[in-house]
Protein backbone atom coordinates (compact mmCIF):
# COMPACT_ATOMS: atom_id res chain seq x y z
CA UNK A 1 0.00 0.00 0.00
CA UNK A 2 2.93 2.30 0.57
CA UNK A 3 4.60 1.82 -2.59
CA UNK A 4 1.39 2.61 -4.26
CA UNK A 5 0.70 5.85 -2.39
CA UNK A 6 4.12 6.86 -3.78
CA UNK A 7 3.56 6.35 -7.03
CA UNK A 8 0.74 7.95 -7.30
CA UNK A 9 2.40 11.18 -6.04
CA UNK A 10 5.27 10.58 -8.25
CA UNK A 11 4.24 14.05 -10.06
CA UNK A 12 4.95 16.03 -6.82
CA UNK A 13 8.14 13.72 -5.71
CA UNK A 14 11.26 14.08 -7.29
CA UNK A 15 12.83 10.78 -8.52
CA UNK A 16 15.81 11.17 -6.11
CA UNK A 17 13.20 11.61 -2.97
CA UNK A 18 11.10 8.26 -4.11
CA UNK A 19 14.23 6.36 -4.41
CA UNK A 20 15.59 7.65 -0.88
CA UNK A 21 11.38 6.99 0.53
CA UNK A 22 11.98 3.45 -0.71
CA UNK A 23 15.21 2.19 0.27
CA UNK A 24 15.75 0.58 3.40
CA UNK A 25 17.37 0.59 6.49
CA UNK A 26 17.84 -1.78 9.56
CA UNK A 27 15.05 -3.98 7.07
CA UNK A 28 12.01 -1.05 6.67
CA UNK A 29 12.06 1.36 4.30
CA UNK A 30 12.99 4.86 5.16
CA UNK A 31 9.32 6.48 4.42
CA UNK A 32 7.95 3.79 7.16
CA UNK A 33 10.99 5.04 9.68
CA UNK A 34 9.62 9.01 8.91
CA UNK A 35 5.57 7.89 9.19
CA UNK A 36 6.78 6.04 12.65
CA UNK A 37 8.77 9.31 14.06
CA UNK A 38 5.59 11.50 12.77
CA UNK A 39 3.16 8.36 14.64
CA UNK A 40 5.31 8.67 18.15
CA UNK A 41 5.50 12.71 17.64
CA UNK A 42 2.09 13.09 16.95
CA UNK A 43 1.24 11.11 20.03
CA UNK A 44 3.46 13.09 22.62
CA UNK A 45 1.28 16.09 20.63
CA UNK A 46 -2.13 14.20 21.54
CA UNK A 47 -0.86 13.82 24.85
CA UNK A 48 0.21 16.61 25.95
CA UNK A 49 -2.79 18.71 24.28
CA UNK A 50 -5.68 16.06 26.06
CA UNK A 51 -3.53 16.34 29.52
CA UNK A 52 -3.93 20.36 29.00
CA UNK A 53 -7.69 20.07 27.90
CA UNK A 54 -8.63 18.16 31.16
CA UNK A 55 -6.44 19.79 33.65
CA UNK A 56 -8.40 22.82 32.40
CA UNK A 57 -12.05 20.89 32.39
CA UNK A 58 -11.31 20.03 36.28
CA UNK A 59 -10.70 23.79 36.99
CA UNK A 60 -13.76 24.96 35.07
CA UNK A 61 -15.55 21.87 37.47
CA UNK A 62 -15.30 23.17 40.99
CA UNK A 63 -15.17 19.61 41.97
CA UNK A 64 -13.77 21.08 45.36
CA UNK A 65 -16.71 21.99 46.97
CA UNK A 66 -18.11 18.44 46.47
CA UNK A 67 -18.04 15.28 48.69
CA UNK A 68 -18.60 12.66 46.57
CA UNK A 69 -16.66 10.07 44.69
CA UNK A 70 -16.02 11.52 41.51
CA UNK A 71 -15.13 14.65 43.07
CA UNK A 72 -12.15 13.19 45.29
CA UNK A 73 -11.52 10.95 42.63
CA UNK A 74 -11.03 14.29 40.01
CA UNK A 75 -9.04 16.13 42.38
CA UNK A 76 -5.95 13.89 42.20
CA UNK A 77 -3.81 13.99 39.62
CA UNK A 78 -5.83 11.77 37.22
CA UNK A 79 -5.40 14.21 33.93
CA UNK A 80 -1.95 12.65 33.11
CA UNK A 81 -3.22 8.94 33.41
CA UNK A 82 -6.07 10.13 31.22
CA UNK A 83 -4.16 11.55 28.96
CA UNK A 84 -1.49 8.20 28.58
CA UNK A 85 -4.28 5.92 28.23
CA UNK A 86 -6.05 8.09 25.38
CA UNK A 87 -2.44 8.39 23.78
CA UNK A 88 -1.49 4.59 24.13
CA UNK A 89 -4.81 3.53 22.60
CA UNK A 90 -4.20 5.79 19.34
CA UNK A 91 -0.47 4.55 19.20
CA UNK A 92 -1.18 1.31 18.92
CA UNK A 93 -4.05 2.01 16.44
CA UNK A 94 -1.18 3.89 14.12
CA UNK A 95 1.37 0.75 14.74
CA UNK A 96 -0.91 -1.79 13.61
CA UNK A 97 -1.68 0.00 10.63
CA UNK A 98 1.55 0.92 9.60
CA UNK A 99 2.74 -2.80 8.09
CA UNK A 100 5.75 -2.67 10.68
CA UNK A 101 7.60 -5.89 10.53
CA UNK A 102 6.55 -8.22 12.83
CA UNK A 103 9.14 -8.26 15.77
CA UNK A 104 9.29 -4.38 15.74
CA UNK A 105 5.07 -4.31 15.82
CA UNK A 106 5.41 -7.12 18.35
CA UNK A 107 7.28 -5.02 20.66
CA UNK A 108 6.13 -1.25 19.89
CA UNK A 109 2.53 -2.83 20.92
CA UNK A 110 4.12 -4.04 24.05
CA UNK A 111 5.34 -1.28 25.05
CA UNK A 112 2.18 0.48 24.47
CA UNK A 113 -0.23 -2.12 26.53
CA UNK A 114 2.51 -2.04 29.07
CA UNK A 115 1.80 1.91 29.34
CA UNK A 116 -1.87 1.63 28.97
CA UNK A 117 -1.72 -1.06 31.71
CA UNK A 118 0.46 1.05 34.36
CA UNK A 119 -1.77 4.26 33.66
CA UNK A 120 -4.92 1.80 34.31
CA UNK A 121 -3.67 0.93 37.10
CA UNK A 122 -2.35 4.27 38.42
CA UNK A 123 -6.35 5.47 38.02
CA UNK A 124 -7.40 2.51 40.19
CA UNK A 125 -5.05 3.45 42.35
CA UNK A 126 -6.66 7.04 42.38
CA UNK A 127 -10.08 5.09 42.44
CA UNK A 128 -8.70 3.18 45.98
CA UNK A 129 -7.78 6.75 47.25
CA UNK A 130 -10.86 8.57 46.14
CA UNK A 131 -13.24 5.48 47.88
CA UNK A 132 -11.10 6.10 51.52
CA UNK A 133 -11.68 9.59 51.46
CA UNK A 134 -15.40 9.29 51.09
CA UNK A 135 -15.15 6.71 54.09
CA UNK A 136 -13.15 8.97 55.90
CA UNK A 137 -15.58 11.89 55.33
CA UNK A 138 -18.41 9.78 56.38
CA UNK A 139 -16.93 8.78 59.65
CA UNK A 140 -16.39 12.39 60.58
CA UNK A 141 -19.78 13.41 59.43
CA UNK A 142 -21.20 10.54 62.00
CA UNK A 143 -18.56 11.51 64.63
CA UNK A 144 -17.23 7.92 64.70
CA UNK A 145 -13.68 7.20 66.28
CA UNK A 146 -13.96 3.17 64.86
CA UNK A 147 -14.91 4.88 61.27
CA UNK A 148 -12.09 6.99 61.81
CA UNK A 149 -9.88 4.03 61.76
CA UNK A 150 -12.27 1.94 59.15
CA UNK A 151 -10.92 4.88 56.59
CA UNK A 152 -7.56 3.97 56.63
CA UNK A 153 -7.93 -0.01 56.65
CA UNK A 154 -10.57 0.38 53.42
CA UNK A 155 -8.22 2.26 51.84
CA UNK A 156 -4.79 0.32 52.18
CA UNK A 157 -6.97 -2.84 51.58
CA UNK A 158 -8.15 -1.68 48.08
CA UNK A 159 -4.79 -0.10 47.15
CA UNK A 160 -3.30 -3.82 48.08
CA UNK A 161 -6.00 -5.12 45.81
CA UNK A 162 -5.95 -2.57 43.07
CA UNK A 163 -1.84 -3.73 42.82
CA UNK A 164 -1.91 -7.21 42.93
CA UNK A 165 -4.62 -7.54 40.10
CA UNK A 166 -3.05 -4.68 37.92
CA UNK A 167 0.38 -6.39 38.45
CA UNK A 168 -0.94 -9.78 37.55
CA UNK A 169 -2.38 -8.06 34.00
CA UNK A 170 1.00 -6.33 33.57
CA UNK A 171 2.78 -9.15 33.33
CA UNK A 172 -0.45 -10.74 31.32
CA UNK A 173 1.42 -8.73 28.97
CA UNK A 174 4.49 -9.22 28.85
CA UNK A 175 3.64 -12.93 28.19
CA UNK A 176 3.90 -14.57 31.63
CA UNK A 177 1.64 -17.50 32.42
CA UNK A 178 -0.32 -15.76 35.31
CA UNK A 179 -3.09 -19.39 35.23
CA UNK A 180 -0.37 -21.20 36.87
CA UNK A 181 0.89 -18.36 38.97
CA UNK A 182 -2.87 -17.65 40.56
CA UNK A 183 -2.91 -21.46 40.85
CA UNK A 184 0.89 -21.87 42.86
CA UNK A 185 -1.13 -19.03 44.77
CA UNK A 186 -4.13 -21.31 45.93
CA UNK A 187 -2.00 -24.40 46.53
CA UNK A 188 0.19 -21.60 48.86
CA UNK A 189 -3.44 -20.08 49.94
CA UNK A 190 -4.58 -23.72 51.03
CA UNK A 191 -1.51 -24.54 53.22
CA UNK A 192 -1.44 -20.86 54.62
CA UNK A 193 -4.72 -21.17 55.43
CA UNK A 194 -4.28 -23.99 58.17
CA UNK A 195 -1.38 -22.51 59.45
CA UNK A 196 -3.02 -18.83 59.82
CA UNK A 197 -6.57 -20.04 61.15
CA UNK A 198 -6.45 -17.68 64.04
CA UNK A 199 -4.63 -14.68 62.23
CA UNK A 200 -7.90 -14.92 59.74
CA UNK A 201 -10.46 -15.04 62.73
CA UNK A 202 -9.16 -11.93 63.82
CA UNK A 203 -9.17 -9.92 60.40
CA UNK A 204 -12.56 -11.19 61.00
CA UNK A 205 -13.29 -9.92 63.65
CA UNK A 206 -11.96 -6.51 62.93
CA UNK A 207 -14.04 -5.88 60.12
CA UNK A 208 -17.05 -7.18 62.38
CA UNK A 209 -15.79 -4.55 65.43
CA UNK A 210 -15.58 -2.08 62.71
CA UNK A 211 -18.80 -2.22 60.33
CA UNK A 212 -20.81 -3.15 63.66
CA UNK A 213 -19.23 -0.24 66.30
CA UNK A 214 -20.20 -1.54 69.75
CA UNK A 215 -17.60 0.87 71.53
CA UNK A 216 -15.36 3.83 70.46
CA UNK A 217 -11.71 4.60 71.12
CA UNK A 218 -12.24 6.24 74.67
CA UNK A 219 -14.95 4.06 75.89
CA UNK A 220 -14.99 2.57 79.31
CA UNK A 221 -16.24 -0.41 78.70
CA UNK A 222 -16.10 -4.70 80.30
CA UNK A 223 -15.20 -7.34 77.97
CA UNK A 224 -14.74 -10.99 79.22
CA UNK A 225 -13.12 -10.48 82.61
CA UNK A 226 -11.24 -7.30 81.55
CA UNK A 227 -12.11 -3.69 82.49
CA UNK A 228 -10.83 -0.43 80.98
CA UNK A 229 -10.52 2.03 78.22
CA UNK A 230 -10.54 1.09 74.88
CA UNK A 231 -7.10 2.46 73.34
CA UNK A 232 -6.55 1.20 69.86
CA UNK A 233 -8.57 -1.17 67.92
CA UNK A 234 -5.75 -2.53 65.61
CA UNK A 235 -5.79 -4.74 62.29
CA UNK A 236 -5.62 -8.07 65.00
CA UNK A 237 -6.36 -7.27 68.11
CA UNK A 238 -7.65 -4.58 70.66
CA UNK A 239 -5.66 -2.81 73.36
CA UNK A 240 -7.53 -2.18 76.75
CA UNK A 241 -6.05 0.21 79.68
CA UNK A 242 -7.23 -1.21 82.86
CA UNK A 243 -8.44 -0.07 86.08
CA UNK A 244 -4.78 -0.91 87.37
CA UNK A 245 -3.37 0.99 84.56
CA UNK A 246 -1.71 -1.58 82.17
CA UNK A 247 -2.78 -1.99 78.66
CA UNK A 248 -4.40 -5.86 77.91
CA UNK A 249 -4.45 -6.46 74.43
CA UNK A 250 -7.40 -9.02 73.43
CA UNK A 251 -8.09 -11.00 70.04
CA UNK A 252 -10.16 -9.25 68.09
CA UNK A 253 -11.95 -12.48 66.99
CA UNK A 254 -12.66 -12.93 71.21
CA UNK A 255 -14.01 -9.40 71.08
CA UNK A 256 -16.24 -9.86 67.96
CA UNK A 257 -17.61 -13.02 69.72
CA UNK A 258 -17.94 -12.17 73.49
CA UNK A 259 -20.27 -10.01 75.51
CA UNK A 260 -19.33 -6.09 75.38
CA UNK A 261 -20.45 -4.21 78.28
CA UNK A 262 -20.48 -0.62 77.06
CA UNK A 263 -20.28 1.33 80.64
CA UNK A 264 -19.73 4.59 78.64
CA UNK A 265 -23.50 4.08 76.86
CA UNK A 266 -24.95 4.06 80.61
CA UNK A 267 -25.89 8.00 79.19
CA UNK A 268 -25.35 9.22 82.45
CA UNK A 269 -27.57 6.92 84.90
CA UNK A 270 -25.49 4.69 87.17
CA UNK A 271 -26.39 2.09 89.76
CA UNK A 272 -25.67 1.84 93.83
CA UNK A 273 -25.55 -1.76 95.08
CA UNK A 274 -24.16 -2.85 97.91
CA UNK A 275 -25.46 -5.05 100.96
CA UNK A 276 -24.54 -3.77 104.29
CA UNK A 277 -23.59 -6.50 107.18
CA UNK A 278 -23.84 -5.68 110.44
CA UNK A 279 -23.00 -7.50 113.87
CA UNK A 280 -25.86 -9.25 115.69
CA UNK A 281 -25.42 -7.27 118.51
CA UNK A 282 -27.68 -4.91 116.53
CA UNK A 283 -30.90 -4.65 117.33
CA UNK A 284 -34.26 -4.18 115.15
CA UNK A 285 -34.65 -0.75 116.44
CA UNK A 286 -31.25 0.11 115.47
CA UNK A 287 -31.90 -1.50 111.72
CA UNK A 288 -35.00 -0.05 111.30
CA UNK A 289 -33.84 3.43 112.32
CA UNK A 290 -31.07 3.14 109.95
CA UNK A 291 -33.15 1.92 106.65
CA UNK A 292 -35.18 4.94 107.73
CA UNK A 293 -32.18 7.37 107.60
CA UNK A 294 -30.32 6.12 104.70
CA UNK A 295 -33.81 6.38 102.82
CA UNK A 296 -34.50 9.95 104.09
CA UNK A 297 -30.45 11.23 103.10
CA UNK A 298 -31.04 9.33 99.55
CA UNK A 299 -34.27 11.00 99.04
CA UNK A 300 -32.81 14.36 99.48
CA UNK A 301 -30.38 14.37 96.74
CA UNK A 302 -31.07 15.72 93.48
CA UNK A 303 -29.22 12.97 91.75
CA UNK A 304 -30.93 10.24 92.98
CA UNK A 305 -34.28 8.34 91.37
CA UNK A 306 -36.86 8.46 94.35
CA UNK A 307 -38.75 5.83 92.40
CA UNK A 308 -36.23 3.48 92.38
CA UNK A 309 -35.12 3.27 95.86
CA UNK A 310 -34.30 0.01 97.42
CA UNK A 311 -33.72 -0.21 101.85
CA UNK A 312 -34.30 -3.38 103.25
CA UNK A 313 -33.39 -6.08 105.55
CA UNK A 314 -32.14 -8.61 103.12
CA UNK A 315 -31.29 -12.04 105.28
CA UNK A 316 -29.61 -12.99 108.07
CA UNK A 317 -26.21 -14.53 107.29
CA UNK A 318 -23.91 -16.42 108.86
CA UNK A 319 -21.90 -14.11 110.84
CA UNK A 320 -23.80 -10.73 109.89
CA UNK A 321 -27.68 -9.10 109.54
CA UNK A 322 -27.84 -7.76 105.75
CA UNK A 323 -29.36 -4.79 104.99
CA UNK A 324 -30.19 -4.29 100.53
CA UNK A 325 -29.27 -0.81 99.64
CA UNK A 326 -29.88 -0.21 95.76
CA UNK A 327 -30.50 2.86 94.25
CA UNK A 328 -29.79 5.07 90.69
CA UNK A 329 -27.90 8.15 90.42
CA UNK A 330 -27.36 10.72 87.39
CA UNK A 331 -23.57 11.20 86.63
CA UNK A 332 -22.87 14.57 84.33
CA UNK A 333 -20.55 14.63 81.46
CA UNK A 334 -17.89 16.28 83.75
CA UNK A 335 -18.50 13.60 86.90
CA UNK A 336 -16.51 10.73 88.14
CA UNK A 337 -18.71 7.83 88.29
CA UNK A 338 -16.25 6.47 91.32
CA UNK A 339 -15.95 9.56 92.99
CA UNK A 340 -19.58 9.79 93.57
CA UNK A 341 -19.84 5.78 94.53
CA UNK A 342 -16.83 7.06 97.25
CA UNK A 343 -19.23 10.12 98.37
CA UNK A 344 -22.64 7.21 98.60
CA UNK A 345 -20.21 4.82 100.98
CA UNK A 346 -19.01 7.41 102.77
CA UNK A 347 -22.08 8.80 103.43
CA UNK A 348 -23.29 4.62 104.53
CA UNK A 349 -20.54 4.71 106.89
CA UNK A 350 -21.32 7.59 108.62
CA UNK A 351 -25.04 6.92 109.14
CA UNK A 352 -24.25 3.79 110.97
CA UNK A 353 -22.08 5.18 112.89
CA UNK A 354 -24.78 8.07 113.64
CA UNK A 355 -27.46 4.72 114.29
CA UNK A 356 -24.42 3.04 116.62
CA UNK A 357 -24.18 0.16 114.09
CA UNK A 358 -21.11 -2.05 114.06
CA UNK A 359 -20.30 -3.59 110.32
CA UNK A 360 -19.65 -7.34 110.69
CA UNK A 361 -16.76 -9.34 109.28
CA UNK A 362 -16.55 -13.28 109.14
CA UNK A 363 -16.73 -14.50 112.50
CA UNK A 364 -17.33 -18.13 113.93
CA UNK A 365 -18.32 -19.25 117.64
CA UNK A 366 -16.33 -22.31 119.06
CA UNK A 367 -18.15 -23.49 121.91
CA UNK A 368 -16.52 -26.17 124.77
CA UNK A 369 -17.78 -27.96 126.72
CA UNK A 370 -16.35 -30.80 129.43
CA UNK A 371 -16.44 -34.26 128.76
CA UNK A 372 -18.00 -34.16 132.38
CA UNK A 373 -20.16 -31.81 131.80
CA UNK A 374 -21.85 -33.73 128.89
CA UNK A 375 -21.98 -37.03 131.05
CA UNK A 376 -19.61 -38.99 128.38
CA UNK A 377 -16.87 -40.23 131.51
CA UNK A 378 -18.00 -42.58 133.92
CA UNK A 379 -18.58 -41.78 137.36
CA UNK A 380 -15.95 -42.36 139.84
CA UNK A 381 -17.39 -44.39 142.83
CA UNK A 382 -16.09 -44.65 146.16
Amino acid sequence: MGNDILQNSATFISTETQEFLNAQIFAMQNWKWITLAASIFLVLVINKFTRILLFKLKRRMHIAEERTFFSYFMQQNVEKGLSWIFSALVGMALVENLELPANLEKYLLLVLKVTLGVHVLRLAYFAADASGLLIDHWAHKKQSQIGDQLAPLATKTLKILVIIIGSLVILQNFGVNVTAILAGLGLGGVALAFAAQDTVANIFGTITILLDSPFRVGDHVKIVDVEGTIEEVGFRSTRIRSLTNSVVTLPNSVVAKEKVDNITERRGICRFRHMLGFTYSATPAQLEHFCEQVRYHLKQDSRVNPDRIVIQFHELAESSQNILVNFHFLVQPHESEAEILQKYLLDMVKLAQASKLDFAFPTRTLIMESAAQTGLLPSKTV
